[in-house]
């Protein structure tokens, strides 16, 4: 394996052991950049170092921010950097709080800004903020009680993104600000949880039929992203500012559902045949996996044609995302 040099330039991600976050790390590292990561703790970046990312380990610094809502807590994380990635958020899908989730990622964007502007320097070129759907954000308002965990965890992207504009308005910073609007994500794992229950709720929607669930389970129309993608064209946006400044982008590649990937996963696996539920074959799906008429759809043409990047299809996230949870039989 030829490891890249180093670019000279620095690269900061937050949330760097999350699912994205760690994706978005692993193709800096790959690009030459070094990587600067922010976690809870340093201690929790150490997986990474041996694992995903060993081949780059001389360029891999890990930055504790134990509370990304306290005013001040990226400053000494953003000194020196060319480019950051803002995906942290709280992640507390079984616990449907809103003030335990949207106020602190508001809260948390707005200080990863504050500290770039005022620490950074003068060479930091991009921001580029993972956001989410807008519909979670009303009905997190409204209904409280009626919305769970990952509607509100992408709720709080939204309302964090919303104060993102407002601080680009107010302070008129000289760096580029861009959001990524992912639909589901999917896709191969960088790094691997320690249990199964410990993956994120989308991938252990996918993980229940591939690990022999008596179910395929709900039927739920998935707009799909794979994580790669969702990687590549953060980092194409933060190499663009004066292209993608101020701009949102919508990352979407048709539409799959659980059915369509157990259909996958019987075809890609027969000797797992038995354990991977039935259900019922082809039928809640179209065969290329588009968007089927009359369904609402998330359009990632502006993403695709700006970058000039063609996204993944959903047979081919689903069988590399396989190929992640065999580790884990």
């Amino acid at each position: 394996m030829v490891v890249s040099q180093s670019n000279g330039k620095i690269a900061l991600v937050s949330g760097i052991n999350g699912y994205i976050g760690s994706m978005i790390g692993l193709q800096l590292l790959q690009r030459g950049y070094t990587l600067r990561g922010t976690a809870r703790s340093s201690k929790s970046v150490e997986p990474l170092k041996t694992g995903a990312y060993k081949e780059y380990a001389d360029r891999v610094q890990a930055a504790a921010v134990p509370d990304i809502t306290v005013l001040g807590a990226f400053d000494e994380a953003v000194k020196g950097v060319t480019v950051i990635f803002h995906t942290a958020s709280p992640v507390i899908f079984n616990q449907a709080n809103y003030n335990d989730v949207v106020i602190p990622a508001l809260h948390g964007t707005i200080t990863m800004l504050q500290s770039a502007l005022e620490f950074t320097g003068p060479q930091l070129e991009s921001v580029v903020i993972t956001s989410s759907n807008d519909w979670a954000e009303p009905l997190a308002l409204e209904k409280p009680d009626e919305i769970d965990g990952l509607a509100l965890y992408q709720a709080s992207k939204s309302a964090a993104e919303k104060a993102a504009w407002k601080f680009r308005s107010d302070n008129k910073p000289p760096f580029s600000l861009s959001a990524v609007h992912p639909s589901i994500v999917i896709g191969p794992i960088t790094h691997l949880p320690s249990s199964p229950s410990s993956l994120n709720p989308v991938l252990s929607y996918f993980w229940a039929p591939f690990s022999g669930s008596p179910d395929v389970g709900p039927h739920i129309a998935l707009g799909h992203t794979d994580v790669r993608d969702v990687a590549s064209f953060q980092i194409w946006a933060a190499e663009h500012p004066q292209q993608s400044d101020n701009q949102r982008y919508i990352l979407a590649h048709g539409m799959g559902t659980l059915q369509a990937a157990a259909d996958i996963m019987r075809k890609a696996y027969p000797e797992r045949s038995k354990a991977i539920p039935v259900g019922n074959p082809g039928s809640d799906y179209e065969p290329d996996f588009s968007w089927p008429k009359g369904v609402s759809s998330y359009d990632g043409s502006k993403a695709e044609k700006a970058s000039g990047m063609q996204f993944r299809g959903f047979e081919q996230s689903v069988l590399d995302m396989c190929k992640s949870f065999e580790k884990m039989l």
